[in-house]
């Protein structure tokens, strides 16, 4: 008898806010925000600048509020974890994982909710096959979300204040042995130059990223650069894009 191949289990990531439109039913708003769902854990990392447009949108998406169990926030800006506390609200059973740098303000609002924070300084394990950056330095301190597949790792985000090719080459550091398959989210280059996007897309790709997702603060000027460079393997992001991925085995 033929050998039966076994389903690969998938993971899932959804935009479920942005400034930048996928579905055009959606609410756009600025700032970023993702669903991660895998077989066994969904980690919503960020929360945009509105909570009730995040709470709405995750209606539309038909994504669960109650099925979250960790939240990581990149960074504290406002456009990030502007939600965090209408979500709270809706569900107060998560843990929420922080950059080290956070204020004790901003950890005392989390308290309030009865929820537990977890500063976050060096790379740390938030849930099988997702991981966090750690804190990285920059002109604000930020960690990004690195995601285990079948065809690579998935680097997602928030702003990328310390710099897209610092993050991925961190993420590189941390993974040896794995390829870098994805990088989406925001990148920070609404202010720069098409000379110097065109200078960083260069050393994006002698990293060998062989596909990217650019969205929210990267900057329409920037986005346009990206989808020339990588013709067929630059992903169209924005609120509403769903991918679904083979897990690692």
């Amino acid at each position: 008898m033929p050998e039966q191949k076994l389903d690969k289990k998938k993971i899932t990531l959804t935009v479920i806010f942005d400034n930048i439109a996928y579905l055009s039913d959606l609410t756009t708003d600025w700032g970023f925000s993702c669903v991660i769902q895998t077989d066994k854990d969904t980690v919503l990392f960020d929360t945009g600048s509105r909570g009730k447009i995040l709470l709405q949108n995750m209606v539309k998406l038909k994504i669960d509020p109650q099925s979250i169990h960790s939240v990581v926030i990149s960074h504290t800006h406002w456009d990030h974890l502007g939600g965090l506390d209408d979500f709270l609200a809706i569900n107060p059973h998560v843990e929420v994982y922080i950059p080290n740098s956070t204020s004790q303000e901003d950890e005392k609002k989390i308290a309030a909710r009865g929820v537990r924070s977890i500063r976050v300084e060096l790379s740390h394990r938030i849930a099988t096959g997702i991981f966090s950056t750690g804190e990285l330095a920059g002109e604000m301190p930020e960690q990004s979300i690195v995601i285990q597949t079948a065809r690579g790792l998935v680097v997602v985000t928030g702003c990328a204040h310390p710099g897209i090719v610092n993050i991925l080459s961190q993420v590189q550091s941390l993974f040896p042995r794995e390829k870098i398959n994805l990088a989406m989210g925001g990148f920070h280059l609404k202010s720069f130059s098409n000379e110097k996007v065109e200078q960083i897309i260069d050393l994006i790709q002698g990293l060998g990223i062989q596909q990217i997702a650019p969205s929210h603060c990267t900057g329409e000027a920037a986005i346009a650069i990206f989808s020339q460079r990588y013709q067929e393997n630059f992903i169209q992001s924005g609120v509403g894009r769903r991918m679904v991925l083979e897990a690692k085995d």
